[in-house]
């Protein structure tokens, strides 16, 4: 048979039908499966979790009797200690003979001590599973006050097997384990092989649970076979394929194989007008041709994505800046957007001039590029002051003529995939709710139009005289500074060495990439090479500063960290001396002994929510003279502007030391001394980081414990205090403890994160 003769079922098929027949097996195909993934999937997996969950408190359930009638028993040794039964044993221990080492077979530790005490004190208690006896084995142990003592069941766990092993193990793994509360989980006994999502159910009266591991045979019979899905599918892709067969025209083109529309000349239709074409740009209308860009063109610019709606990712709007991942969250964009609104705004406000600063960050240049791009696309002027710190962006808003308005590109101490922006209107950060607002600015609108005018201008070399005529030093003090590879690696050690000082540079150098450490002065960690540098080069003070220098930690010459409420207890020290009745405002992670310390000087101390944005704004609101918070921010006004500038702040600290003739370790010696961790990050879902300290605070009884929440959570009891908070900076909660003494510390450490645990298992604490 001839090419040109031959047939096949593929040839036989009209050629009409072919697109519509795979359409529709895609359609079907696709449809069969989003079912099972969306329906039948989830329907199943409640499924097996529900059965699983009823079989495990059958299975409780027979647990339950068995520990029901060792505890009767228990009752009727009480009653008659001689009432015994073979395989249990029963010790009886008067008044004064319950000790560790006492009795045998098994003899007392401690645990069996404090059970024999409890149930001395004729306190409900459940029997407990403890290791005893001279095999160290699982044995099952009660007690019940009896006439003159009291009384010790023992039996061992091999009893209670018997019952175990008679559960059915072709559901699964079982698992009997023991947690008491705020405790681990202590596997007893396990069976069977599972491969599903464990599900638990706990057995009354006692501190048992029964875990169940579905196996896969189980999981089949709880479930609904997805056969009959590929069933439906097949029938109804047989039902389209004959409706499209029946239907569908021969030698007909099908509405989709319409690519285009003939081309219509005047000529074929007379007296109907040719289909118009785009206009070309004329001198007269260059400004709407962006506009008639294609998309793909457009796109290629930082004003035309731009231009478009976006739904900016809310929770890069954080409490009191804004900050995400650089390229994904915060891209060029979301800069151009953020900055027609800045413009906006500051035009609302009377501002004609918005100031931007970078720090170093390898995406800060380029999104730089695009805020100011949109300021200028809103009609305000711009100041690009380079690469530079923070301070140095709020010294020249306290400085500026023109405006006291800016923009800061930067991350501060966040890891170097990050980026964004801290932003100042009229002198005040745009924190909180002000934020979220400016997000639906950002994504709706209306903008003001113009086309403002850019210049550029540093401002170092004021910065640095100001300070030189601010801060007198005596002698030569010998400073190491780590800049951590940040914004602050030229201006800092010159600075300081033009306040005379002899300066050892530390990771002086610009690399957005933070190869040595994370530019995060409050974690001890990343000072571990300045304390080293410190000690090893003899030096007078070590100074640490973040990625953009608005935060600092200080190291003396022994290698000792000085944490930032430290620092404000010395300058608080030194400032209300001179200024009595003013008011100082730190944060809660703060020490207690800052406040009593600022009560004890005539100062008014003022706790506030942590956060350079809310630190600045309570300060304006109190009028306060100096401010601080543990994570490296001082705010001083005593002199100085009242922005937070680590710098400055180090700055202020030698001329202390030199003011006194004492070096750092003596100062810090002169401050109460109290027992304190530094800020303890625990990860937590970004979503739902605030939610679980608000049901922390709900569910837990702290007993004769005060509680403050201005931020977070924050326990106070006569010896110390843990704080609980939500970071504003990251997906963690932030805690911190601070006692009179190592014991008492490490007591409150205790109770605190029990408690968290309690509330939420999960937490890596």
């Amino acid at each position: 048979m001839s090419p040109e003769t031959s047939s096949s079922p593929v040839s036989r098929i009209p050629r009409e039908l072919v697109l519509p027949a795979l359409l529709a097996l895609v359609a079907w195909a696709g449809g069969a499966y989003l079912l099972h993934q969306h329906v039948v999937s989830p329907h199943n997996q409640r499924a097996v979790e529900s059965a699983a969950t009823a079989h495990a408190v059958v299975l409780a359930g027979r647990v339950a009797e068995e520990v029901a009638e060792r505890d009767r028993y228990l009752e009727s040794v009480a009653r008659d200690p001689a009432t015994r039964q073979p395989g249990r044993s029963v010790q009886v221990f008067r008044d004064g003979e319950v000790r560790v080492g006492a009795g045998e077979n098994p003899r007392l530790n401690f645990a069996l001590v404090d059970l024999l005490e409890r149930g001395a004190r004729n306190e409900a208690q459940a029997l407990e599973f403890l290791r005893t006896g001279s095999d160290n084995n699982w044995q099952l142990h009660g007690a019940a006050a009896t006439n003159g003592g009291v009384a010790l069941v023992s039996e061992p766990l091999a009893a209670l097997e018997k019952v175990f092993s008679g559960f059915d193990t072709a559901a699964g793994q079982i698992r009997v384990i023991q947690q008491f509360p705020g405790g681990p989980p202590q596997p007893l006994w396990q069976a069977g092989q599972g491969t599903g999502q464990t599900v638990a159910a706990g057995v009354p009266g006692s501190f048992l649970k029964v875990e169940l591991r579905p196996s896969a045979h189980f999981a089949r019979e709880n479930s609904i076979a997805p056969l009959w899905l590929l069933v439906v599918a097949s029938i109804g892709l047989l039902v389209t394929l004959w409706l499209l067969w029946r239907f569908i025209p021969r030698d007909t083109p099908a509405p989709w194989q319409n690519a285009q529309p003939p081309k219509r000349r005047s000529a074929d239709y007379p007296g109907v007008p040719p289909t118009p074409t785009a206009p070309r740009a004329t001198a007269g209308n260059e400004g709407s041709e962006k506009s008639r860009q294609p998309a793909e063109d457009r796109d290629q610019s930082p004003g035309s994505a731009m231009g478009a709606v976006r739904d900016f990712p809310a929770h890069v709007f954080r409490a009191y800046d804004i900050r995400g991942i650089a390229g994904e969250e915060i891209d060029e964009p979301f800069a151009y957007q953020l900055g027609r609104a800045l413009g906006t705004l500051a035009l609302h406000a009377g501002e004609e001039l918005l100031m931007v600063g970078r720090d170093g960050r390898n995406s800060s240049e380029l999104l730089t590029g695009c805020l100011i791009e949109g300021i200028l696309d809103s009609g305000c002027d711009c100041v690009d002051l380079g690469l530079v710190p923070s301070p140095i962006l709020y010294f020249a808003c306290a400085r500026g003529r023109n405006g006291s308005s800016g923009v800061m590109v930067t991350a501060s101490h966040n890891p170097a995939e990050f980026n964004g922006f801290k932003i100042l209107l009229r002198g005040r950060p745009l924190a909180e709710e002000k934020l979220q607002r400016l997000r639906q600015l950002m994504m709706q609108g209306p903008f003001r139009e113009g086309r403002g005018s850019s210049s550029q201008q540093d401002v170092q070399d004021l910065y640095v005289d100001e300070i030189f005529n601010d801060v007198a030093l005596a002698g030569e003090p010998r400073l190491v500074v780590d800049a951590a590879n940040g914004a602050t690696a030229h201006l800092a050690p010159r600075l300081f060495e033009h306040l005379g000082c002899n300066v050892t540079r530390l990771f002086c150098e610009f690399d957005g990439d933070f190869p040595n450490h994370p530019p995060d002065p409050s974690r001890p960690e990343n000072l571990a090479a300045l304390v080293e540098k410190v000690t090893e080069t003899g030096a007078d003070l070590g100074i640490a500063l973040d990625g953009d220098g608005d935060r600092v930690t200080l190291v003396s010459r022994s290698g000792r960290i000085a944490w930032a409420d430290q620092l404000v207890m010395l300058l608080a020290r030194d400032i209300l001396a001179r200024n009595p009745g003013a008011s100082v405002v730190f944060d809660v992670k703060s020490s207690r002994a800052l406040g009593e310390l600022v009560s004890q000087y005539g100062g008014l101390p003022i706790m506030g929510k942590t956060g350079h944005a809310p630190m600045k704004a309570k300060m304006l609101e109190n009028g306060a003279i100096l401010g601080g918070e543990l994570s490296g921010h001082i705010f001083i006004k005593d002199r100085w502007f009242g922005f937070d500038d680590g710098i400055y702040a180090a700055a202020r600290i030698l001329e202390i030391m030199a003011l006194r003739e004492q070096g750092l370790d003596e100062l810090l010696d002169s401050l109460p001394q109290l027992v304190s961790t530094p800020e303890i990050l625990v990860p937590v879902a970004e979503q739902d980081k605030f939610a679980l300290v608000e049901r922390f605070r709900a569910q837990v009884d702290f007993g004769e414990a005060t509680l403050d929440t201005t931020d977070g959570l924050r326990i106070e009891y006569a010896a110390g205090w843990g704080l609980v908070r939500a970071s504003n900076t990251g997906a963690a909660l932030t805690l911190r403890f601070e006692a009179e003494s190592e014991e008492a510390l490490e007591a409150i450490r205790a109770r605190v994160t029990a408690q968290l645990k309690q509330v939420e298992p999960s937490l890596a604490l």
